[in-house]
């Protein structure tokens, strides 16, 4: 975890967190899902059972498994089928994201707040991490996929239960064209990334996941660790580059080059982002096979869903934990191979 937040910061989280009145919660599933996973004693037919004690999830599961946008030829038709072919943390992440995007689905109260176009723009971000995590060769796309859904879930809180507040952001960064993180320290004192952090922790997240919705905006900020944040760094900087979604306004972030340095990218930060930018017409192709995300953001039912099934299934061997193909083999023409080599953060407007 990286350094705590500075004390005025933390007197503002403070008195903000202590005003919301019934946290958003994860299914108890899905904690437990996580908790069971984590242990190196876990069987495929445990995390089968568990996922098959909630319908709904286990319909959801198998729906998106048997999408294009994981592309298996037969048909995965049980949980623990899905678990042997996809792995545990991609099973892990799957559910994870399914429960936050059912969580916070539908359009939002406030007029001010694009609730679909921010969900549009998540999971553009977690598509194009997941793309990125091929070409950088980042071990755990599964995961890198659910960070990006979840990077800005900071916004869904201070729409949530601060909307008067959060129509102030939204109103100063459009009349000032500001970056959304400055207008938010403006207001707020404090950004969507501070209290996306707090939710991470209260959920009992892993701490990847907690730094990297913390840090997205800043990865040189930490001292180790930083290879998740950093790759959600510039998974939001393609999927604002092609203008997919609302990723709260058109101004960009600022780009940490610590960022590029951590994946032992050494060019100039302006020729390494030009070209990632260049895998654009690659995500917007991802983006056509991740559909039943958007579909599952936006509310939407499917009465054409898989039944949910029973945990046993004629697939008999337990997955190891990085268990079954995620992503393409990284392509000749992506950026360099990842050095262990890292850099202190230092800042730059592209």
């Amino acid at each position: 975890m990286a350094t705590l937040l500075d004390e005025h910061k933390q007197r503002r989280l403070k008195r903000i967190t202590q005003s919301i009145i019934g946290l958003p919660t994860l299914p108890t599933v899905i904690t437990q899902l996580m908790t069971l996973i984590d242990s190196p004693k876990t069987s495929g037919r445990q995390v089968a059972q568990l996922i098959s004690t909630d319908q709904a999830l286990t319909a959801k599961i198998l729906k998106l498994a048997n999408s294009s946008f994981y592309g298996f030829p037969r048909e995965i038709s049980t949980v623990q089928h899905a678990v042997v072919i996809l792995g545990f943390e991609t099973v892990k992440s799957l559910g994870l994201s399914v429960s936050v995007l059912q969580r916070f689905s539908g359009p939002s109260d406030n007029t001010y707040f694009d609730r679909q176009g921010f969900w549009e723009h998540s999971i553009a971000c977690g598509v194009s991490a997941r793309l990125l995590a091929g070409k950088l060769r980042y071990r755990l796309p599964g995961e890198a996929f659910a960070a990006g859904i979840l990077h800005d879930v900071g916004k869904l809180i201070l729409n949530q239960y601060f909307p008067t507040e959060f129509a102030q952001v939204i109103e100063r960064m459009r009349a000032e064209d500001l970056y959304i993180g400055k207008a938010e320290e403006l207001v707020l004192g404090l950004t969507h990334s501070d209290v996306g952090s707090w939710l991470a922790e209260k959920w009992n997240l892993p701490g990847q996941l907690v730094d990297a919705i913390g840090y997205h905006h800043a990865p040189g900020r930490l001292t180790r660790n930083a290879e998740l944040p950093a790759l959600i760094h510039l998974a939001d900087f393609l999927c604002r580059r092609e203008g997919i979604g609302d990723g709260g306004g058109t101004r960009m972030p600022t780009l940490d080059p610590a960022a590029l340095q951590v994946f032992g990218i050494r060019e100039e930060p302006k020729a390494a982002l030009r070209r990632i930018f260049t895998y654009g017409e690659e995500l917007r192709r991802e983006m056509e096979k991740a559909d039943a995300f958007t579909r599952l953001a936006r509310g939407e039912t499917d009465e054409d869903s898989p039944p949910p099934a029973e945990a046993s299934s004629e697939a008999g061997e337990d997955p190891e934990p990085d268990a079954g193909p995620e992503v393409a083999p990284l392509l000749t023409h992506a950026l360099p191979e990842p050095r262990p080599a890292r850099g202190r953060a230092s800042r730059l407007h592209p």
